[in-house]
């Protein structure tokens, strides 16, 4: 009996940190750990500073999906530093959906 519960809690935390592991996979595919990180400024700010100034905006999400679909010109900012977000020209194309996952997954950081 210990043993199936103890299986079934490593299944469930494994379930988890799936969608997880998923969302910082493609911030690695999108390019993104380029210029950012989760937690210390490059180029670009942390994901943890990004996820500090939206978190609990309720256009939190829609800007920051606007912000990693058309980069810095497309949406005024705010954004850290003086290098600016590239647009889709210059990095790999990120579909509404993608920008979407991204977007929840640095909320979340």
């Amino acid at each position: 009996m210990k043993r199936s519960r103890i299986l079934m809690l490593a299944a469930l935390a494994a379930a988890c940190s799936v969608p997880a592991l998923a969302n910082q996979r493609l911030a690695e595919n999108k390019q993104c750990f380029g210029c950012h990180a989760v937690a210390t400024d490059g180029a670009g700010p942390a994901f943890k500073k990004v996820a500090t100034l939206w978190r609990g905006r309720k256009d939190a999400e829609a800007m920051l999906v606007r912000t990693i679909r058309q980069g810095s010109s497309g949406t005024g900012g705010p954004h850290w530093n003086k290098a600016t977000m590239p647009d889709q020209a210059e990095r790999p194309l990120v579909s509404q959906a993608e920008a979407k996952r991204l977007a929840a997954w640095i909320l979340k950081q």
